[in-house]
This record gives C-alpha cells, structure tokens and sequence, in this order.
C-alpha cells in the first residue's frame, strides 16, 4: 500500500526522499549533491523522434543502451549489502551461478527478486512512469521472472525499455539485450535476454558535476509533508502510475536529469557535434506544436518558479527587451530542452514564427540564453 499525505495527496515517498531547494534544485535526501527533475514526461520520446526526424538516422538503440548504462549503475549502487552479497554479479553471472544453486538458495534468491521488483515498480508509480505489473512468470515457476516487465501508460516508451535493460543487467552481472512490444492500447511488454549490445558506445564525456549556488526562490508549501503546492496540484493517480498537470492535461515524471542529459553526451560523440543544435531545434517544434501561449508570460518572477519547481535550475537574470530576451539560470539542467523551450515560449509570446538563439553552459552551471526576434 502506497503511503499518502493526508494532507495533499502527494507519495509520503516523494517528500521524503526529494526536497525542493530554493536554488532551482531538486536534491536527494540521502545524497544532496544529486538531483532529480519534475519534467512533462510526453517531451522526452517526442524530442527523440524530432532528432530522427531532422538527421534521418535511427536514435533508438543509442537511447536505450545509454540510458540502461545510467540504469545499471544506479541500481548497482542501490541495493543494500545483503542484497549484494545474493545477486554479486562480480564473480560470475546470475545465470550461471542459479545452475550449481541448492533448492533453499534458490529460494532465496527468487524471493529477493521478487522484493526487489515490487519496490523498483513502487517507485516507477509513485515518480510517475506508469503503471508497471510483474509478469506472469512469476506465477508460471520460470527460471527469470524479472527478464519480462509490462506497463501501461509508460512515461516513456525508450527510457521504460531502458530501465528494464539496466536494472537485469545489474541484477544478473552480463551483458542483455532487450526487445520492447505493443501489446496493447498503451500497453507495452518487455523482455530482456543474454546477448551482446547492439553497438558500443564510446567513452562517456565527463559527467557534469558543479557546486550549487544558493537562491531565493520561496515555495507555498504543504503544511504536513512540505511538498510545494505547485507539485501537490498536480494530479497524483498512484496507482495508474500517472501525475498529470491539470492546467494543460500534460503527463509529469519524477527522473534523474544526469540520465537524460547523457544521452545527448553520446548522441553528439557517436553522431557528430550537430547534435545540440539538432536537440535544441527538435525541441522547439515539439513545444510550439504542443504549447500554446496561455502557458506564458513575460513576468520574470512567473518564469522563475516554472523552471525551479521542475527542478531545472535558478533565474538569476531574466531581461525582456523589445527584440527578444536575455536570460541566466544557474544550476541549470537539461539544458538543451530549456533552451529550445525558452526559444520557442519567446516565439510565441513575441507572436514571430522563428527566432536566432545564442546559449552557452559554463563549467559552474551558468546557462546563459540569448533569443532574438
């Protein structure tokens, strides 16, 4: 049973283990030099399918196995010691561990996995991916019940397949592969198997790590969990795994930025450093299409709780001039879809079809964004 707050409704697991900071940040509990991000989910496969659009290249498996790659490493880190200990992928596959198993090891090991699963499909509901469902193997005795996954509703229908891919990579210790199926209206199936990756990614660009600056942004804030009343609005269905922006009837997720962000990291070393540019842009049409100019104004101060309850970083500058605007935020994350949203909100608010866009990310977080019109 999902623990609620009595008060707003809001996953008791979201206040305690998130916590929105008045510099833009969405902060891990249990590791504030990490974050998380309150995004409108439905953007993330739309972008995706942008960029195919504009470089006419498949991006799917590249997506998948960079994201899977975050996955694995997350849930590595996560599992507490005892857990470790069953499944340590470091000495040899599960696979091939589970054939010299006695039946009472065994045992154990199917019941740590099935513990494990329900709690990764706990948060997939209370984050707002959809609402996933252990398989029928579980039921039918098979020898990897966690293999296979389904979900209705996904958040994303790559980072699902995705996930499933890391979290049994991690759990087994070999390399998988994964295949994702429509079996349904929404509703999709997963199984992951042994085998090789698809294609190898090259070494990953340096992670972006900078120390946060301080802000001054003030949340109105539930009275008994703390949540901010703007992410309390949002209409929570836990069960359906869903939270839903009741203004727009736009789909919201609760992910980790770093994941997202170095997906783009690998689609510019494997396709080419057009590749911002080409995320910037997928971005803007998917917004303009998507957006409308209701969901805008020029007022600094409105903008700046936008961007901060999403947890995408602090405005600390925020100028709009006859001819365009000029804007900083710090802390910033997922900056390539902040800029090609920024362009095209200045797009709409101005009434013009299309605009120039400068932007540059320093090393410390500073995003500068320039739009002209």
């Amino acid at each position: 049973m999902v623990e609620l707050c009595e008060e707003c409704g809001v996953p008791r697991m979201v206040s305690r283990e998130l916590k929105w900071e008045s510099n833009g940040v969405i902060s891990l509990t249990a590791s504030p030099r990490n974050r998380m991000v309150f995004f409108e989910s439905e953007t993330i496969d739309r972008v995706f399918r942008g960029i195919e659009e504009l470089i006419g290249v498949p991006i799917e498996r590249m997506v998948i196995e960079s994201r899977s790659r975050e996955t694995r490493r997350y849930i590595e880190r996560a599992f507490p010691p005892e857990v470790r200990r069953i499944i340590d992928g470091s000495r040899s596959g599960l696979e091939e561990r589970m054939t010299r198993m006695a039946p009472e090891e065994r045992e154990t090991l199917l019941a740590t996995m099935r513990t494990i699963t329900r709690s990764i499909i706990d948060i997939a509901k209370n984050y707002g991916y959809g609402e996933q469902m252990m398989s029928e193997l579980w039921e039918e005795g098979a020898d990897f019940p966690w293999r296979v996954q389904k979900v209705r509703n996904p958040y994303s229908v790559l980072f699902f397949a995705a996930d499933n891919l890391g979290s049994v990579e991690a759990f087994e210790g070999i390399e998988m592969q994964v295949r994702c199926v429509k079996t349904g209206e929404d509703t999709y199936r997963t199984e992951v198997f042994p085998g090789a990756h698809a294609l190898e990614l090259r070494e990953r660009l340096k992670r972006r790590r900078y120390e946060f600056k301080p802000g001054d942004v003030s949340y109105r804030r539930c009275p008994r969990c703390g949540v901010p009343l703007a992410v309390a609005g949002r209409r929570w269905d836990v069960e359906a795994g869903t939270i839903t922006d009741p203004d727009t009837g736009r789909r919201m997720a609760i992910f980790g930025p770093f994941s997202a962000d170095a997906v783009f990291d690998d689609l510019e070393s494997e396709l080419g450093e057009a590749i911002p540019e080409t995320v910037i842009e997928a971005t803007r049409r998917y917004i303009r299409s998507a957006w409308n100019t209701e969901n805008w104004n020029r007022d600094g101060l409105t903008f700046q709780e936008m961007i901060a309850v999403r947890g995408l970083g602090y405005l600390a500058r925020f100028e709009g001039k006859r001819h365009g605007l000029e804007m900083l935020v710090q802390n910033a994350c997922l900056h390539l879809p902040m800029v090609g949203t920024v362009q095209a909100l200045v797009e709409m608010a101005y009434g013009v079809d299309s605009s120039t866009c400068e932007w540059e990310l320093a090393d410390d977080g500073d995003l500068t964004i320039t739009v002209k019109i």
